[in-house]
């Protein structure tokens, strides 16, 4: 596979590992690399609707050239699995939007 930006996915730890030991579906989410990046540092969150939240009071953006800004995706909802055992834990989504 070639790398072109577009259908690259990381698997992100709602619940840091390194700290809770939780390898679960439900403690994870498939983010691309920025969103990954953004997701640990608390800039973009979870709602209990499974809405994404961006914190505007965290961080300055200075989008690259055709790409979406990330406050665009204020409110989008996430694609969520289809089996609901493996739906993101709302308990570790409000754990992470505390932090």
């Amino acid at each position: 596979m070639s790398w072109d930006g577009q259908n690259i996915v990381d698997g992100a730890y709602i619940m840091p590992f390194s700290e809770f030991h939780n390898d679960l579906f439900v403690n994870g989410i498939a983010l691309c690399k920025n969103h990954h990046w953004a997701f640990d540092r608390g800039w973009l969150g979870i709602d209990d609707d499974y809405r994404i939240m961006i914190s505007r009071d965290r961080f300055a953006e200075e989008p690259a050239v055709q790409s979406r800004e990330m406050l665009n995706f204020s409110k989008e909802k996430i694609n969520l699995p289809i089996s609901e055992s493996f739906m993101p834990s709302l308990k570790s989504l409000e754990w992470h939007r505390k932090k």
